[in-house]
């Protein structure tokens, strides 16, 4: 019984390990996938056919290799290029997210307070 608790338990944990320390390519692609290309419009660095994007990639996979943190690969990126080089900015603007929330908050209070008023 105990073997069974055992295996079970190793088996969670290796499903889980990755997620908690993702390896370099994995990084390489999450970052890629979320850094536009300044000359391609629209396309990402990886979806990009463009040599820039090429080089951007290897000065990407360079970082990460080199230990930096993701805080730091944000940080070079958007002082080089402004915010508008990442793609998923609800990650770093919370209030893109808070605001609408808050608003349909609202509109949903004040709809339930006027159907009971009605009553």
């Amino acid at each position: 019984m105990k073997n069974k608790y055992l295996t079970i338990f190793l088996l969670v944990l290796l499903m889980i390990l990755p997620s908690i320390f993702p390896d370099n390519e994995s990084r390489y692609e999450e970052w890629s996938k979320s850094l536009l290309c300044p000359v391609c419009q629209g396309e990402t660095i990886y979806d990009s056919p463009s040599e820039y994007a090429d080089d951007m990639g290897a000065i990407l996979l360079e970082q990460i290799n080199n230990g930096m943190t993701d805080d730091e690969i944000y940080s070079f990126w958007v002082s080089r290029y402004g915010e508008r080089i990442i793609t998923n900015p609800i990650n770093q603007n919370l209030e893109i997210l808070i605001i609408p929330l808050v608003l349909i908050s609202i509109f949903i209070l004040l709809f339930v307070r006027k159907l009971y008023a009605k009553k």
